[in-house]
């Protein structure tokens, strides 16, 4: 699969997650509410008082899908998923850095931070969290690496030539 199918895939994973953020964000604060709907988190979000509650379950979604099945809802749903560079298995740490980043991401004039980041590093297939964690979304399908003990393993006959002095 080539680089601009991922992109494509990423995007449309991105408004699938976006949908799902922001039901479960309305959900939240319907649910913190104070009782008289015009009084909810969501109708206080003119003063800012939505904003952390947003930022929070915004962090909290991606972390904990991407840290338990290496995808979110959007990228289950488009056959991605994240994986360390080397192709290894998420990790909290990288997860967590990852979703920390994407907060700059997420705001206009720290977004052409990324964007110049990413034209200038020359690799356009990593957003700045990706970058910062180490991490890259693959195609759901794709294998993972092979485990330490197998990488560079002479073959049966390579081992008996050398034992046999042959």
């Amino acid at each position: 699969m080539d680089g601009s199918e991922v992109f494509g895939r990423r995007v449309a994973a991105a408004v699938i997650d976006a949908f799902v953020v922001l039901l479960v964000f309305v959900v939240a604060t319907k649910a913190l509410g104070k009782g008289d709907e015009s009084r909810s988190l969501l109708a206080e979000s003119k003063g800012g008082g939505a904003r952390p509650v947003f930022l929070l379950l915004t962090f909290a979604y991606f972390f904990a899908t991407e840290l338990v099945w290496a995808q979110t809802i959007g990228k289950r749903v488009m056959k991605l998923r994240v994986v360390r560079q080397d192709g290894g298995k998420l990790t909290a740490g990288p997860a967590a850095m990852r979703n920390v980043v994407r907060f700059v991401d997420a705001f206009p004039f720290l977004y052409l931070v990324g964007a110049i980041t990413i034209f200038t590093a020359g690799n356009k297939r990593y957003r700045l969290g990706d970058m910062a964690a180490k991490t890259a979304i693959v195609a759901d399908d794709t294998p993972p690496p092979p485990s330490p003990d197998q990488r560079d393993r002479p073959d049966d006959d390579d081992v008996l030539a050398q034992v046999l002095g042959r």
